[in-house]
């Protein structure tokens, strides 16, 4: 942590007291100045000054601070009682010395410090000189202002005062280094040995010549202990030796009462003790504090040699000058399958797995020679990994008169890289109907693989180091491409989404053989990175897609010829489709005349008519509401495939709708010789539903089980409720329908095979309703048939959920669908009709 007076927002509460010190102390020191003397024996303000100034460092504000020392040691001395100009006046030399003393020695640097012998000497430079500056000043101060003698004053004032900055200085330069957080015996026991030495020495009646007591005690601090430490001991001998001499004791006090000696001289004698301390504890500490940042850093040096060594992927191994193995690393030691300590101190022939040993033994022995050459390869027999292909890089390591002493080998271990290069190398050059082609930034080509030589007709060599790719491309395309995207022709048209960031950018080019023949690729390049996600380079890879492309573009052709084709077809199935829907209404509407009139004619309205003529208009009847039927058909599936299929869905009971095609189909069955079952449940079938399209629905399926069996046969209507669904049989024992032909009679205009043979009449219509028709209400219907064994077409609707409703007028809840069919006929009786019609 760092000294808080040289904190921001404290420096200038901590500078104003600092002034606050140097006042005291100024005063103090005048104060006790000797009896006769002029000068004071000690000046502590002036080294206070100096350490704060230097703790501030290279600033505005130290120069602020020495400004006001003028102020601040002037006022120190007129409190003493001095003449204020001369109080002044040393107030200006006390500046001046500290102005020089911070100058030297933030010249150089912004902070002074005391790291090494050249600071040491820096500072006791600096100190001299400034003692020196203010000497000169004191003594011009004392011989005009107070008519003492000049010479004396400034040999005594300048030895005061550099004694004061040697003790004070230490302290502002060491303010920033680290404090220890908690003392250790030692450091106890030597406070207590300096302080109280010091006292012991200088203490009152001590008379003995002892004063070099305390200095082997400084010694053994500056030897053990931090900077700051021993610079704070200095301050406090340096205290403690002037203050006692002051009260009279000591061994310098003691001389000047028994030998009568000037108390100028007893103060010279206590700064040339002060200087002495502080010179050899300060020399010391800084040896010291040299050595131990030297032992540290050394240590840190070995420490991480050991580290890199151990953790290098490089095999090193160092041999002695006899051939033994001295040290190697963890990754030797790896590879050699032991432990370095086994390995250290053996012959490195018979450490390395190498099948000439007596080689390696007979260079190793000559490393003095210079017999092992700089660079090398080994085949190293390993177990477990077999074969490892080892490259050395060797270096000597020479004494002082030049001789090889030790042989450092560093190695690689190849096998992997170069087995993955030559696979590399054998795919690139199997890729032979492949454009591979390697490039450096300024696009000059690197790689030109046996498929590039193939297709462009270059030879490798002709191409590789020397020939622009660019070059290999038709210049037309390149300069069109670069009009596209705003950029000039070159190399940038090809890769300038890589360079921008993209993994790869993939388009056909055309590439200009050697011949002049032009091929269309398909190129990818890709960038080639460096570990640090650099470009380095670009590979692209191509594939000749000339034919591919040709054949591409004819079946463009083609595929758009039958698009028109299409078109075409589809545009006459809508004319066609036009067409049937407007004959079909144009015939409806006679057709309708012709019903309505035979109608008519049966009612008798243009009177009796006789058996006969009532068979024909019958048959009139019939055979028109056949065709009203297949006119029917032909306008519904009109509807069908213009889309405009539009059902009117409501909730129905499906056994009405049943029974309205059961009697529609009745009218047809009446000539016929069929059986006739209807099967219905006493329940409602309730589906949702259209119920016209249902009917048409089972209609149809009705019309094509009569139409399809022969006289003598049977056609069923069934229909069943459950697991909610409503499945509707329409069964026959007609003619039947191949296998084969179960999906395709839902097909439109489809007639069976069995159908065409016999003749039998239809549309092929029917059942393609039929399947709109269910499908529209999200249902299926299938076929089970066999030829000559009838059919059966099921089908399957779902059933209509039943709503939870209300009574409005008895509010008792009802179970019923909310829309009801008016058609009951059936009561709760299951309805089943069993009839044979025979022939009118």
């Amino acid at each position: 942590m760092t000294v808080p007076v040289l904190g921001r927002p404290r420096w200038w509460v901590s500078a104003l007291l600092a002034h606050v010190g140097i006042f005291v102390l100024g005063a103090t020191a005048v104060r006790f100045a000797p009896p006769g003397s002029t000068v004071a024996v000690w000046w502590p303000a002036g080294g206070l000054a100096v350490s704060f100034a230097l703790a501030t460092g290279r600033s505005a504000r130290a120069w602020i601070f020495i400004a006001a020392v003028v102020v601040s040691s002037g006022l120190a001395n007129a409190y003493a009682g001095r003449p204020p100009l001369v109080a002044a006046c040393f107030g200006i030399a006390n500046a001046a010395e500290t102005a020089v003393v911070h100058g030297l020695l933030t010249r150089e640097r912004r902070r002074p410090t005391l790291a090494s012998m050249d600071d040491l000497w820096r500072l006791l430079a600096a100190t001299l000189a400034g003692a020196l500056v203010f000497g000169l000043l004191a003594g011009l101060t004392v011989r005009l202002g107070l008519g003492g003698p000049f010479l004396a004053t400034v040999y005594a004032v300048a030895a005061s005062h550099a004694a004061a900055v040697l003790v004070f200085a230490p302290l502002g330069i060491a303010a920033r280094l680290h404090r220890r957080r908690r003392l250790s015996l030692e450091e106890v026991v030597q406070w207590v040995a300096v302080v109280g030495v010091t006292t012991w020495v200088f203490g009152a009646g001590q008379g003995l010549p002892l004063a070099f007591l305390p200095i082997p005690l400084l010694v053994w601090g500056a030897l053990r202990l931090s900077l700051r430490t021993v610079s704070v001991q200095l301050l406090l001998v340096g205290v403690l030796a002037v203050v006692l001499t002051s009260l009279g004791g000591g061994p310098f006090a003691g001389a000047a009462t028994l030998t009568g000696i000037r108390p100028e001289t007893v103060g010279a004698l206590t700064q040339a003790f002060l200087a002495t301390a502080a010179v050899t504890t300060l020399a010391l500490a800084v040896a010291a504090t040299q050595r131990r940042t030297a032992l540290s850093d050394l240590r840190s040096e070995v420490e991480l040699t050991a580290v890199v060594l151990d953790t290098a992927a490089s095999l090193i191994v160092v041999v002695g000058g006899d051939g033994r193995i001295e040290r190697l690393n963890a990754t030797a030691a790896r590879l050699l399958g032991r432990p370095e300590p086994e390995l250290v101190g053996r012959l490195a022939a018979d450490v390395f797995p190498v099948a000439d040993r007596h080689a390696v033994a007979s260079r190793m022995a000559r490393i003095a020679e210079g017999a092992v050459p700089l660079g090398e390869e080994q085949d190293w027999h390993v177990e477990g990994l077999g074969v490892r292909r080892i490259v050395w890089t060797n270096s000597y390591l020479t004494d002082e008169q030049g001789r090889r002493t030790h042989l450092v080998k560093t190695g690689v271990d190849v096998t992997d890289e170069r087995a993955a290069r030559a696979f590399v190398e054998t795919v690139l050059e199997a890729a032979t109907a492949t454009v591979i082609v390697g490039l450096d930034l300024e696009g000059r080509i690197t790689l030109f693989n046996h498929g590039a030589e193939n297709v462009l007709g270059h030879r490798a060599e002709d191409v590789v180091g020397h020939h622009d790719w660019t070059l290999l491309h038709d210049w037309d395309q390149v300069e069109s491409h670069a009009a596209e995207i705003g950029i000039e022709p070159g190399l940038d048209v090809l890769v300038h989404r890589v360079r921008e960031g993209a993994s790869t950018e993939t388009r056909d080019w055309t590439y200009v053989r050697r011949d002049g023949a032009r091929r269309t690729v398909s190129l990818t390049v890709s960038g080639i990175r460096g570990d640090g996600g650099h470009l380095t380079g670009y590979l692209g890879v191509a594939e000749d897609v000339t034919h591919r492309r040709q054949a591409e573009v004819a079946l463009q052709v083609a595929l758009e010829r039958e698009r028109q084709a299409v078109e075409e077809l589809t545009e006459l199935d809508r004319t066609k489709s036009d067409f049937v829907s407007s004959v079909s209404h144009e015939l409806r509407t006679p057709l309708a005349s012709v019903l309505g009139y035979s109608e008519m004619l049966e009612d008798g309205a243009a009177g009796p008519l006789t058996d006969r003529q009532l068979e024909l208009v019958a048959r009139v009847d019939r055979n028109g509401r056949r065709l009203l039927s297949l006119i029917e058909d032909l306008l519904f599936n009109s509807r069908i495939e213009s889309g405009r299929l539009d059902l009117t869905t409501r909730r129905c009971d499906l056994r009405p709708v049943l029974t309205q095609a059961w009697r529609a189909v009745e009218a047809v069955t009446q000539e016929r010789d069929l059986a006739r079952e209807l099967d219905l449940p006493a329940s409602p079938l309730w589906v949702e539903g259209d119920p016209a399209a249902l009917e048409r629905m089972a209609t149809n399926l009705l019309t094509n089980a009569v139409k399809f069996t022969p006289d003598g046969g049977r056609v069923a209507l069934m229909a069943r409720g459950g697991d909610g669904e409503v499945r509707l049989d329409v069964s026959d024992s007609g003619i039947g329908i191949e296998r084969a032909e179960h999906e395709r009679v839902f097909a439109r205009f489809y007639r069976t095979s069995v159908a065409n043979e016999r003749a039998i009449q239809g549309s092929g219509l029917g059942l393609s309703i039929v399947r709109a028709i269910v499908e529209g209400h999200g249902g299926s219907v299938d076929v089970e048939s066999e030829p000559d064994a009838g059919a059966t077409f099921s089908v399957i609707l779902p059933a209509a959920d039943l709503e939870m409703r209300q009574d409005r007028t008895s509010g008792m809840e009802s179970t019923e669908p909310a829309t009801k069919s008016t058609f009951a006929p059936y009561g709760e009786a299951r309805y089943r009709s069993e009839t044979r019609d025979g022939p009118d």
